[in-house]
């Protein structure tokens, strides 16, 4: 991509993260027992109540790796499946959930962490539509991906944005990827909304930054409820633009005890408190479960008590963006400031103290009052 057409891109995102909180942002329908009546209108009435069916999300502890089963009316989904030596696991997991067949399986994309599980699942299950990204890799592990679905007989369903698809009695949307050539193959990540009645989570692989600004470029409502947080937590995922966009209330980080990668990252990490999102991790919680009945989330675990986002300098469209922080220097500015950080390191402030709170100290040069 050229330096421009990327300038352009953290311009639209840095606006739209603005103006969402400026406008009152999106909104989130009932997470973790917080009750509501109904949705909520643009002009802020009740509007009467999208019906959904009992969806269970498991988020499997595969350590420093990805995989979550989904099941709505006994149909299942299997997003990634973590690496290697968690490869029986998430079979035995699956066995325990009493899952006889796939409706879809989605290979987010071909890193090992994520993709050696979904080789032994299908190796174990038939599948009816396997989802994956158009593109190679030269790995054992994507080859034994290939000859299973060959034999088979089984064709990769290659994701098209926008595209919808029924799973029992809720549906996902594939939000990304948007373009057929990147860089780093992280952003051929397939992405999806999946929907049960007023209930809304976000799922995105390993995205980085680059393809969420794609996905808030094409207009679809990135809105949720629940985030499973892109490349574990990693600070090149999970943008402050793309978080004003979903709004999330919880986050779910799937990643691995002390990991090499120091996932997740602190900037990652302060973005989602800022927001206030509560944070569930599988490093601490082990197997995660959501379970939507349509109108309310509920956890099988507590919320980690480590990063909540119930910190006195928790900001999100409550308290506005009167103020930016940097991540890294601990600093927080005007937004007028001429040494605003890079996007991917902000996180936004309504008032002084909640910055300071925080720990955040005045820049020297736009010297915040």
């Amino acid at each position: 991509m050229d330096k421009n057409k990327l300038r352009v891109r953290k311009f639209l995102a840095l606006f739209l993260a603005l103006s969402l909180v400026l406008t009152g942002c999106s909104f989130n329908n009932v997470i973790t027992d917080k009750v509501t009546s109904g949705e909520v209108s643009s002009d802020g009435q009740n509007t009467q109540q999208k019906k959904g069916g009992d969806l269970e999300i498991h988020f499997i502890d595969v350590g420093q790796g990805s995989s979550a089963l989904i099941e709505s009316n006994s149909h299942f989904m299997l997003v990634d499946g973590g690496d290697s030596k968690y490869s029986s696991r998430v079979v035995s997991y699956l066995e325990d959930q009493d899952v006889d067949k796939l409706d879809y399986v989605i290979a987010t994309h071909y890193d090992a962490d994520h993709l050696n599980g979904v080789v032994g699942a299908l190796n174990s299950y038939d599948a009816e539509v396997v989802i994956a990204p158009d593109y190679k890799a030269k790995s054992k592990v994507y080859q034994s991906f290939i000859d299973v679905l060959d034999s088979k007989n089984i064709d990769i369903t290659y994701p098209k944005t926008g595209t919808k698809y029924k799973i029992g009695n809720a549906e996902f949307t594939i939000l990304a990827p948007n373009d057929t050539h990147y860089s780093d193959a992280n952003d051929y990540s397939v992405a999806i909304k999946l929907v049960n009645g007023s209930n809304t989570f976000i799922m995105t692989g390993d995205a980085e930054i680059e393809s969420e600004y794609e996905m808030l470029e094409t207009g679809i409502d990135l809105s949720c409820d629940v985030y499973m947080a892109g490349h574990h937590g990693s600070k090149s995922s999970s943008s402050q633009a793309f978080m004003q966009a979903m709004q999330p209330a919880s986050v779910v980080i799937s990643v691995g005890k002390n990991n090499k990668y120091r996932h997740p990252s602190d900037e990652a990490m302060a973005r989602f408190n800022a927001m206030g999102c509560d944070i569930y991790r599988t490093d601490e919680l082990g197997d995660i479960i959501a379970v939507s009945d349509g109108k309310t989330i509920k956890f099988n675990t507590k919320a980690s008590k480590k990063g909540t986002g119930k910190k006195k300098g928790s900001t999100s469209s409550k308290s506005g963006n009167n103020y930016i922080g940097n991540v890294n220097s601990k600093k927080f500015h005007k937004k007028a400031c001429s040494s605003l950080p890079d996007e991917e390191n902000m996180v936004y402030f309504g008032t002084i103290n909640e910055a300071e709170d925080a720990g955040y100290e005045p820049c020297g040069i736009c010297n915040p009052e």
